[in-house]
């Protein structure tokens, strides 16, 4: 693993091997961006970087000790905090600022990543900015958001900002097409429900989103059609269950959008289900503009509720509801 991985993000990791050549890393990073375009993978390279015994034109090694152990996320120097169910729990947050506190292990350099630091509490908010106000001269934070505005602006303030974007449309398309040898719709549909970001475009394509997208809107699109075989859902953990709604709702998602661009006249070839234009301009024929607008915010309300491990059962009746008025 290393930076020439991370697609389409040469202004950001620009700035962190600028940092790291001229020795003014910072001791706090805010890497703030869409979902699925590479933070993760830039900060644990970075993290590489800095605990790498043979930079090499300031590249990790990827064969060090540091680097193997980085790669396989067991590094003791290296903490990794994600949330556990809504939020970060108070009490990760502590145990991770009390390693840092300690002399390092194998390193010099102690790091502390954060996961979708959005979901930071206002508790475990305020055990971080105890260490973010006193930082060491050999810890660096890292704080990976997709929600920068619900990070509290005491924490954000103490972060330097990496700036991270979605690819342009043309670059992911035939970035994917080249890969994967994709037809130009299926390529144009993954750069377009994906919104640009890489990760999420390949996980869509390993789950062959493309092929089964018509079957599943025709599916939740029958009110007749049962709740239990519409998501098969039942024996699933439940992260998978995320997953899998989430991938219902994007699809839905995507199709009224596409109604909204019919609706307005908007120009055809700006579709996400480029494949089925005629039918996205005969459906869009039986809802007004304010029932396609309401069908979308029922779609981002159930969203925000799956987010949070609301009852699916009942958040997914209501939407289907929703989309039946």
């Amino acid at each position: 693993m290393s930076f020439q991985e991370v697609i389409g993000q040469e202004a950001a990791i620009a700035q962190l091997k600028n940092a790291f050549i001229n020795k003014r890393t910072s001791h706090a990073y805010c890497f703030s961006g869409p979902q699925g375009v590479g933070k993760k993978k830039t900060a644990l390279n970075f993290a590489k970087l800095l605990m790498c015994a043979h930079v090499q034109n300031t590249e990790p090694c990827d064969i060090c000790s540091s680097c193997v152990k980085v790669n396989a996320l067991n590094h003791p120097d290296v903490l990794v905090v994600a949330p556990e169910g809504q939020f970060i729990k108070i009490d990760s947050i502590r145990e991770a600022c009390r390693r840092l506190n300690l002399k390092g292990f194998e390193s010099s350099k102690k790091i502390l990543i954060i996961s979708k630091a959005q979901s930071l509490n206002e508790e475990s908010s305020n055990a971080l900015l105890k260490t973010l106000e006193e930082p060491s001269a050999d810890t660096v934070i890292i704080l990976l958001t997709d929600a920068l505005k619900s990070i509290l602006p005491t924490i954000r303030s103490r972060c330097q900002r990496i700036v991270f974007q979605a690819l342009p449309e043309g670059v992911l398309k035939k970035m994917l097409e080249a890969q994967f040898k994709l037809s130009d719709e299926e390529a144009l549909y993954l750069v377009r429900i994906s919104m640009g970001r890489l990760g999420v475009a390949l996980k869509y394509h390993e789950a062959r989103l493309f092929e089964r997208k018509n079957k599943m809107l025709e599916d939740v699109l029958r009110p007749d059609y049962p709740l239990d075989k519409l998501l098969a859902i039942g024996s699933l953990e439940r992260s998978e269950k995320n997953l899998k709604i989430d991938e219902i709702l994007c699809v839905l998602s995507s199709w009224f959008r596409d109604l909204v661009l019919a609706k307005t006249a908007g120009p055809f070839k700006n579709f996400i289900n480029v494949d089925r234009k005629d039918d996205i301009i005969m459906a869009s024929r039986r809802y007004t503009l304010s029932e396609i607008e309401g069908c979308i915010s029922a779609i981002a309300d159930t969203a925000f509720e799956n987010e949070r491990n609301i009852n699916w059962r009942i958040s997914m009746a209501n939407l289907r509801m929703e989309l039946w008025k």
